[in-house]
């Protein structure tokens, strides 16, 4: 599969060998991640969901597992391949209507019509269910062992529609929920579109039911892609990217060209009590983002950190072929920054580091605590396109990158912390990753120590077939 012109991955099931160093001991777990693996439209991130598991078994091979999402989407990719079409990109729109581009028949065929679910952004562990994520549709439902497609998942009727215009715009449960290990609770959201936007909010206890908590009227249908969690408050960032429903509805633009960037206009960080009660709002400069890295209550402070960008619009544009993957000119350079919010409203915020990332994370165990390493893939050389070809680690308090670039050509994936000892949350583990060489399509499982990433990898896998453009994943210890 070559990332530059699209394609698709191939579904493999293999046991897998080090071409280079040695597994560490004691590793012992399944990493799942998920994103696109075939590529119908030239927008980057189109594709219909490709969920892979790489498990690790002390003294056995390890073994890699990869499934497409059985998703209507996929189905009409597949019919459309039969029907002579590779897979690659083309003039006339891909069989469906999707995110980044309309589908072929012109504007009546996409008039009124949602993007399709690709469910390809995240996959997720949810009280026993393996759940592929999309923040638009509701969860699909996985087997955790073959990865097969048991259905759309409606967490026993919490993320349910209601009512015909519910039934009609669908029931969004995000790609980015957020565990606190402190209370065993899991808390997501999802943005609904409709006359009235709002942002629902639930809560999942483990071993409990899902719950529906509350739903929180936005002024604006604000894009919100991610949020953050303290122990007190879930965080959100409302930027001035605002989806223009009647220009995406009509059939005249894409669900991504309709959204627009009014840069006059402040980013209001949303602040949500757990506990329930009053929310509060603030407003500060505007920017873009994706995601955040982590959150956590300071006295009566609250700090996150974020890859913060210039625009919306410089994104859009990296993002709308798959030609920017390496191109010099479509670099939409995204910094890590850390932001403080006070009692009285005061926001402050600074730069940790001048280093270009993407797909920030911390170790799991701190979740909504106080954290001081952020990993993330990164980017060390200008006009890197979209690709980041770095595995790197933040230190916060010294403001210092600790980084391995693989070079031009090469593309990383979110790198995710795996404890070296479960029971001590001591910073000491590794982080895995994948590794893909652009043009050829390879993947390489990647493993390295995460105090000393500078030092290469500690342990290389080579895959058989490419696992495709990976977003997000979820490391399940055994």
């Amino acid at each position: 599969m070559d990332l530059h012109h699209g394609g698709w991955a191939r579904e493999v099931d293999a046991e897998l060998r080090p071409s280079q160093g040695k597994l560490p001991e004691g590793l012992a777990g399944t990493l799942y991640r998920n994103g696109p693996g075939n590529h119908l439209s030239d927008y980057v991130i189109d594709g219909d969901g490709l969920v892979s598991a790489v498990t690790f078994t002390p003294g056995r091979p390890v073994r890699v597992r990869s499934r497409y999402v059985r998703t209507p989407s996929y189905a009409a990719a597949l019919g459309a391949r039969a029907a002579g079409r590779d897979g690659a990109p083309r003039g006339d729109g891909p069989p469906v209507r999707l995110g980044g581009a309309n589908a072929a028949g012109g504007r009546l065929r996409n008039a009124l019509r949602l993007p399709a679910s690709q469910a390809n952004t995240s996959v997720a562990m949810i009280d026993g269910r393996l759940l592929a994520l999309w923040e638009a549709d509701l969860p699909w439902e996985l087997e955790p062992g073959s990865l097969a497609t048991l259905g759309r998942c409606d967490l026993d009727g919490a993320v349910g529609p209601s009512g015909a215009v519910g039934r009609r715009l669908g029931s969004p449960y995000s790609a980015h929920p957020c565990w606190d290990p402190a209370t065993a609770e899991l808390w997501n959201f999802g943005c609904v579109y409709g006359p009235r936007p709002s942002l629902e909010i639930y809560r999942t206890r483990k071993g409990g039911p899902t719950e529906r908590l509350r739903s929180i009227r936005l002024p604006r249908r604000h894009m919100v892609h991610d949020f953050a969690m303290t122990a007190t408050h879930l965080v959100f960032c409302l930027g001035p990217v605002v989806l223009d429903m009647p220009a995406m509805m009509s059939g005249r633009l894409t669900t991504f060209e309709a959204m627009r960037w009014h840069g006059d206009q402040p980013t209001r960080i949303l602040l949500v009590p757990r506990a329930g009660g009053p929310f509060r709002v603030v407003e500060t400069d505007p920017w873009f983002q994706w995601h955040f890295a982590g959150a956590y209550d300071d006295g009566a402070d609250i700090v996150f950190d974020l890859v913060r960008f210039r625009s919306w619009t410089v994104m859009h544009e990296a993002l709308s072929s798959l030609s920017h993957l390496t191109d010099a000119s479509c670099s939409p350079v995204g910094r890590l920054w850390r932001y403080r919010v006070g009692p009285s409203g005061k926001v402050e915020g600074h730069q940790i580091h001048s280093l270009p990332l993407e797909f920030p994370t911390i170790d799991p165990r701190l979740a909504t605590t106080a954290h001081r390493d952020v990993y993330g893939a990164a980017a060390t050389e200008p006009g890197f396109g979209v690709a980041f070809s770095a595995v790197a680690r933040y230190d916060t308090e010294r403001g210092e990158a600790d980084i391995h670039d693989y070079g031009p050509g090469h593309l990383v994936s979110e790198p995710l912390f795996v404890p070296g000892d479960p029971g001590r949350p001591d910073g000491r583990g590794w982080l895995i990753a994948y590794e893909n060489e652009i043009a050829a399509g390879a993947t390489n499982i990647v493993i390295f120590d995460a105090g000393a990433v500078a030092d290469g990898p500690v342990c290389t896998l080579p895959v058989p077939e490419s696992l495709g453009y990976t977003f997000h994943g979820q490391w399940v210890q055994a």
